[in-house]
């Protein structure tokens, strides 16, 4: 049974469509995509659209959407991870928009990433032909059509594209295409050809771009893989790092977290969002929260306390709890409603989630009509994976 309203993100994410697609004329798309804030170290920050508008403390492991800002202060670090693996990772006070993450009646990705300033990392390891991968930055766009790994770092009128292995096709009256261990100096005022140098000036943050590969692998090679999962193996690959896969008669294959006191539910600490046009889901910081949040089903047996069955349809995005079997008496957290004719809370809180920025905790999640410095407490660093 349901305790709550269980809604397909399918379905919401084809609403939200309405107003955010923008029609191409030979090829039908949808908003329909799963990406994901995957790892945040210290302070991250979102904005729904509106780089104008009030930025809010970012949680981990929330949805992102196509419109989307987001923004590192104070030395802040973070990582989005798409369907297949693939990151975008973000590095000294480095800011973004996903301006287009829509799915193309092929199949296809459509990825379209606006570089501020900063440094970011792309790492597209897996691109298919019918994906379709842009930049903008500097005043320039390039694409990316096969697997590339790529350095973005910009400031408000120059930024270098390092590329460290793959290649990508700069636009223009003078195209180009930068190759492996190539860098090209853009400038936005610049006209004519763009400059470009052999090699890839190392830098502090590349070493931390590769321990978050190794960090990932090595998650990855915990995991007991579910045949079930199919192409959806990276969204889960962090599970056998964090719990056990086992068997249950009348469930199949189900997972439990480790190290969950007796009396745990899995929805008694987390934190609501609220996405335009869609109301608030719900979001959970564990380290593993992501998975297990957004498929499948939690269920309670009395000898076995609570449970994740996966189930087989990843094609819908639970945004509210989703329950079966649940203790006697139990009630999952009601999903917020937005009225008019108030302002509603950006991130409203339920119990005492743990990896979240103290602010949020306070009530102060809302930062302020542009970036700013909010510093993160002393020693605090906000983490996860997958």
């Amino acid at each position: 049974m349901m305790s709550q309203r269980r809604f397909g993100f399918l379905v919401v994410m084809m609403a939200i469509a309405c107003s955010l697609l923008i029609a191409l004329p030979a090829v039908a798309e949808s908003n329909v995509r799963i990406v994901h804030l995957s790892y945040i170290d210290g302070d991250a920050q979102i904005n729904q659209g509106n780089q104008d508008q009030d930025f809010t403390h970012a949680v981990l492991n929330m949805p992102v959407t196509a419109g989307m800002w987001l923004y590192t202060p104070n030395g802040g670090r973070a990582e989005v991870q798409f369907e297949n693996g693939s990151t975008v990772r973000m590095a000294n006070d480095a800011e973004l928009q996903f301006e287009r993450l829509a799915l193309a009646d092929s199949g296809g990705k459509i990825n379209t990433i606006r570089v501020d300033h900063g440094i970011v990392y792309l790492n597209f390891d897996k691109v298919s032909n019918d994906d379709r991968i842009t930049v903008n930055v500097g005043g320039k766009s390039f694409r990316i059509t096969k697997s590339a790994r790529l350095r973005v770092n910009a400031d408000e009128k120059t930024a270098t594209v390092a590329m460290f292995h793959g290649d990508a096709m700069f636009d223009g009256e003078i195209p180009l295409e930068l190759k492996s261990n190539q860098t090209v100096s853009l400038d936005a005022s610049a006209t004519g050809s763009l400059k470009v140098a052999k090699g890839a000036e190392k830098i502090g943050s590349d070493s931390w771009n590769k321990d978050r590969d190794n960090d990932l692998s090595l998650l990855a090679s915990r995991s007991t893989q579910n045949p079930a999962f199919n192409g959806y193996n990276a969204q889960f690959s962090s599970l056998g790092a964090y719990g056990n896969f086992y068997s249950l008669a009348g469930y199949g294959n189900v997972w439990q977290p480790f190290g969950m006191m007796p009396g745990w539910d899995p929805f008694s600490n987390g934190v609501w969002g609220l996405y335009p046009g869609m109301g608030y889901a719900f979001i959970s910081p564990y380290p593993w929260g992501w998975a297990p949040y957004r498929y499948g089903q939690w269920n309670y047996q009395p000898a076995n306390g609570w449970f994740w069955a996966p189930g087989s349809n990843f094609n819908t995005f639970n945004v509210g709890p989703s329950v079966g079997a649940v203790p006697a008496g139990w009630r999952a957290p009601m999903q917020p409603t937005v009225s008019g004719g108030t302002k509603p809370a950006r991130l409203l809180v339920v119990g005492n989630p743990p990896n979240v920025h103290p602010a949020i905790l306070t009530g102060h999640a809302v930062v302020g009509a542009r970036p700013d410095t909010h510093p993160v407490a002393a020693g605090m660093h906000i983490q996860g994976s997958v």
